[in-house]
């Protein structure tokens, strides 16, 4: 553990935080302050870095020329690698062939101007000490990064999603046609899957969408959630196809409008929802489920978040169905989990506060402890700290 991190563990179950209280509930939370006072800390990601076989924590900051890792499991703080340009906002984890991460980080961004972004691609070269930093690419703007087969050959792309395109307005707020590319890492050879997204895109995330060999890629921004899929082009090829599947909120007090972020999960019965935060940067907690028709209809199951960005949807209390977790990043902060009990069926969704010292940029789920449990990982904006929660039932 850090030097100077709190060696208290606190037991958090729904609003109750001190160290000896009843569950209420089926899932609960121990919790690891595991550093503190990290300036600009804004993103998490997870992999094995040094080949362990256990899951290490990366922490991206947006002031700093370093990404720090975090070896399980006595979480003890290292330079995975120094002198990158800030800020850093992004990083896709993926095992080579022994097993140890390969990592991709996202550097030289700046959100309020688009001629300032240098867009790094940053692929970090394997060993377990500070890792020499080759920036094989760039891409302006760019913003969130998953790997995913998203071809089905078996090997595992780089999918990278920019904030926005090239224009005139803050990529926060474009309005300008964005881009979604892919790379194969250290080749530079940037692949266009659209170049028509509408305005600021904030969301990404990789699913196996119709159950083939191919990883299926879902973007959330202004013009809403987009499915990107290779499909035949009739002539015996497959070709890039994006369709728009939910339009998100209506323009808020800001003029943004569709969706910031996306995931997807499942009910205890098994039917797939996705989850929202909506805007960009926006306030609005959102379920979408498909109806008979295939159209996925919106529910608004939470608002009046300052600025919402931690986000995950994972199985917590192993019952089969997914929980969903959001952090508000500004104003009162705190982590809250909601769930959806079998027989509600995704209709009633209840919240349930799970920390109150936490405003997570970023959430992550797995088992860090291989106990069969999920456990969670988050990084505080605004309190400037990273959290370990590991689950108990």
């Amino acid at each position: 553990m850090t030097p100077g991190a709190k060696e208290r563990l606190s037991i958090l179950v729904g609003a109750c935080l001190v160290t000896a209280c009843a569950a209420r509930g089926p899932v609960s939370f121990t919790s690891l302050t595991i550093d503190e006072g990290v300036e600009g800390a804004y993103l998490t990601a997870l992999g094995d870095v040094n080949g362990d076989g256990r899951m290490d924590v990366i922490l991206l900051s947006v002031r700093s020329p370093e990404v720090f890792w975090y070896e399980n499991p006595h979480w003890t703080r290292q330079t995975l690698v120094s002198g990158i340009s800030p800020a850093a906002v992004a990083a896709a984890v993926d095992s080579d062939e022994s097993g140890r991460a390969r990592i991709i980080v996202l550097t030289g961004f700046h959100r309020d101007d688009y001629e300032k972004n240098t867009g790094e691609l940053v692929f970090l070269q394997r060993g377990v000490e500070a890792r020499a930093a080759e920036v094989f690419a760039r891409e302006p703007a760019a913003h969130r990064a998953a790997f995913g087969d998203i071809d089905g050959d078996g090997d595992r792309e780089l999918v990278v999603a920019p904030l926005s395109g090239p224009g005139e307005e803050s990529p926060i707020d474009s309005l300008a046609p964005t881009p979604l590319v892919y790379y194969d890492p250290p080749d530079p050879t940037r692949h266009i899957i659209t170049e028509q997204l509408s305005g600021t895109v904030h969301g990404l995330t990789l699913v196996r969408w119709d159950g083939d060999e191919r990883e299926d890629i879902l973007t959330a921004g202004f013009d809403g959630v987009f499915l990107h899929r290779l499909v035949s082009d009739g002539a015996g090829s497959l070709e890039w196809r994006s369709d728009r599947i939910a339009a998100g909120r209506a323009a808020d007090e800001t003029g943004r409008a569709g969706a910031g972020d996306i995931r997807v999960g499942r009910l205890a019965g098994g039917e797939r929802f996705l989850a929202t935060i909506e805007s960009v940067h926006g306030g609005e907690i959102a379920v979408y489920r498909a109806d008979d028709r295939g159209v996925w209809r919106r529910r608004l199951i939470d608002h009046g978040f300052e600025l919402a960005h931690g986000f995950a949807v994972a199985d917590f209390d192993g019952d089969g169905g997914d929980e969903i977790i959001v952090s508000d990043s500004r104003g009162a902060g705190g982590v809250f989990l909601y769930e959806s009990h079998n027989h509600e069926n995704g209709l009633k969704w209840r919240r349930r506060q799970i920390d109150d010292a936490m405003s997570a940029g970023a959430c992550e789920p797995a088992d860090l402890n291989s106990d069969g449990r999920t456990d969670l990982v988050c990084a505080g904006m605004l309190t400037r700290n990273l959290k370990v929660y590991f689950g108990r039932r």
